[in-house]
């Protein structure tokens, strides 16, 4: 084994990812579900990623920033994170329980 610990992804709540969104400068999140769902409904900002895309926003976005995915429910965001994880960057995190756990954090009363 190699004595240099390669960094990971994060799993983090959709009320860490929501706060993470809120409190950073330049948080990049995607969705990764399929072009359908993501036309029906999204997270404000959100951009749609697909395999496809990945070396365009790759070349775009700096490695040091918070990139956060969603998906449905939480399983196809940790392929995409590692992903980027694998292309260095040190800052990504995968939303457990996916889109619908972000849509609920989003609608819920926000406290005064």
């Amino acid at each position: 084994m190699n004595s240099v610990e390669k960094t990971a992804f994060s799993c983090i709540s959709a009320s860490d990812a929501l706060s993470l969104m809120r409190s950073e400068a330049g948080v990049t999140v995607f969705d990764v579900r399929d072009m359908p769902s993501y036309q029906k409904g999204h997270v404000d900002g959100a951009a749609h990623l697909s395999e496809d895309r990945m070396v365009g926003w790759m070349r775009r976005l700096p490695k040091e920033l918070p990139v956060v995915i969603y998906c449905y429910h939480g399983n196809a965001s940790k392929i995409y994170a590692q992903m980027f994880i694998d292309f260095r960057y040190t800052r990504v995190f995968s939303v457990d329980g996916g889109y619908e756990a972000l849509a609920a954090v989003l609608a819920a009363p926000q406290p005064a």
